[in-house]
C-alpha cells in the first residue's frame, strides 16, 4: 500500500492518494474438460487485461481441476452439489440434501472474498453460485458452450447479468442479457494459418478424442488403418490412456506412421501439422477447427445429453466444412471409413478446406473478459494503510 504522509510533508489542500481496491471474481466451474479449459482461457484473458485482479474458483473437486486450477497456482472452493437431469430423481433428492450447506459455504465465500463478479461456465457446479450472487446483488456472468443451452444455463438465465454464447443462434427463456461472442479458444491458435491448402491429396490426419479421449474412435482405428496405409496417410492420435496399447500396434500392424498420445502438449503445433481431423463434436473442439479451417469428420459423443454435440457440429457439417457420422448408426466402422475416404479425396479436400466456412474468432475469451471487467461496480475509494 501507499507510504505514510509524514506531518512535516502534509500542505492543507492536497488530498492524500487514493486507491482503488483488486477486482475480485470467483468462477465456478465443474471437473471436466469442456466447462475448464474454456474457464481457463477466460481466467487467462481476465489476468491479461487486469494482472492485479484475484481469482478464485469454485469446482466439484474432481481430478482435472487439480491439473488445471491448483497446479496453476488458484485456490479452489469444493462445493458439494449434484447434477439433477442424468440422475432424475436420485439427482434431485441429492441436490436437495446438499442445498443448505452448499448455501451456507458459498454465503461464506462471497462474505470473506467478496466477489466484484461471479462467473459460471456450465455444469451443475454453477448453478448455486450464481443464484446466491444474486441474491447478495453480485453481478454474474454465464457462458453457454453449446448451441442448444444446457440445463443448468437455462435455470440460470433467470438468475445471471450477462450470458456469452459461442453459437450465434442460441437462445434461452430467460430475462439474462445475451452476447455472441463465440467459443474461448486458446491463444495460440492465432498462429494457425487457417488458408493453407496442400496442394495433392491430404496425407496428415488428426484424431482428436477429447479431453478424456475417445473410446468409439480409439476403436475404430483397426478398420481404417488399412486404407490409412496404403494411401501413406500420417497419423496424430490422441487416445485414451488404456487405449494406447491397442492404438499402437493397430497402426503398427499395417505400416501406418502415427505418433499416439493420450494429451497433447502443443495444440496450436498439432492443428498447423493437420490437413484433416477426425473428432468428437465437443464446443471446444468445434469451436477449434472452426478456426484453424481444417476439413473434419465429427463423431459426436453417443452418450452425450440431448444432441448438444450433433447441434454443435452441424454448424460446420450444414456449411459444407465436415462430415457428420453418428457412433450409434449400424455400421460405425463401414461409415467412418467411406466419410475418410471422401475426405482424404483431392477433390472433395480442395471443396471442403475452400468454401467460405463460419465466423469464427479467438478473441472469445479476450470479449468475454471485457463484458466481465464492465460488469464491476464502482468501489468507493479508500485510503492507503
Amino acid at each position: 500500500m501507499g507510504s505514510p504522509v509524514s506531518s512535516s510533508s502534509f500542505e492543507i489542500g492536497v488530498s492524500e492518494s487514493v486507491e482503488q481496491p483488486r477486482r475480485r471474481f470467483i468462477v465456478a466451474a465443474s471437473g471436466t474438460g469442456g466447462h475448464l479449459i474454456p474457464a481457463m482461457h477466460i481466467v487467462s484473458a481476465l489476468k491479461r487485461a487486469d494482472p492485479t485482479c484475484e481469482i478464485e474458483f469454485i469446482g466439484a473437486g474432481r481430478p482435472l481441476e487439480e491439473k488445471l486450477i491448483v497446479e496453476k497456482g488458484y485456490t479452489r472452493h469444493v462445493i458439494a452439489s449434484a447434477g439433477v437431469k442424468r440422475r432424475k430423481l436420485l439427482g434431485v433428492v441429492q441436490f436437495l440434501f446438499r442445498l443448505p450447506q452448499g448455501i451456507a459455504r458459498i454465503s461464506s465465500l462471497y462474505r470473506s472474498f467478496k466477489p466484484d463478479v461471479v462467473v459460471g461456465v456450465g455444469g451443475y457446479v454453477s448453478v448455486l453460485p450464481v443464484i446466491v450472487a444474486r441474491w447478495k446483488g453480485v453481478p454474474a456472468w454465464i457462458h453457454e458452450a453449446e448451441r442448444q443451452p444446457g440445463l443448468a444455463n437455462r435455470v440460470l438465465s433467470f438468475f445471471a447479468t450477462t450470458m456469452s454464447t459461442a453459437f450465434a443462434d442460441t437462445t434461452v427463456r430467460g430475462k439474462v442479457k445475451i452476447v455472441h461472442t463465440g467459443h474461448p479458444v486458446r491463444e495460440e491458435l492465432s498462429s494457425v494459418d487457417p488458408t493453407t491448402v496442400r496442394p495433392d491429396a491430404p496425407k496428415r490426419l488428426l484424431v482428436l478424442g477429447g479431453s478424456q479421449g475417445a473410446r468409439g474412435l480409439d476403436d475404430a482405428v483397426m478398420h481404417i488403418a488399412p486404407m490409412l496405409a496404403e494411401r501413406k496417410i500420417e497419423v496424430v492420435h490422441q487416445c485414451r490412456p488404456e487405449s494406447m496399447e491397442v492404438v499402437v500396434n493397430s497402426y503398427r500392424a499395417v505400416g501406418v506412421a502415427a505418433h499416439v498420445v493420450s494429451f497433447i502438449d502443443d495444440m496450436a503445433g498439432a492443428y498447423e501439422w493437420s490437413d484433416v481431423i477426425l473428432s468428437r463434436a465437443g464446443a471446444s473442439s468445434v469451436a477449434e477447427i472452426s478456426c484453424v479451417n481444417r476439413p473434419a469428420i465429427f463423431v459426436p459423443y453417443p452418450f452425450q445429453q440431448g444432441t448438444h454435440q450433433t447441434d454443435n457440429a452441424r454448424v460446420l457439417v450444414d456449411a459444407k466444412k465436415g462430415i457428420l457420422v453418428e457412433e450409434t448408426q449400424p455400421e460405425f466402422p463401414a461409415r467412418l471409413k467411406e466419410a475418410l475416404s471422401k475426405l482424404l479425396n483431392p477433390s472433395d479436400y480442395r471443396e471442403m478446406k475452400e468454401v467460405p466456412g463460419v465466423n469464427a474468432s479467438t478473441n472469445a475469451a479476450a470479449t468475454i473478459a471485457r463484458g466481465i471487467l464492465d460488469l464491476v461496480k464502482p468501489h468507493r475509494t479508500t485510503k492507503p494503510a
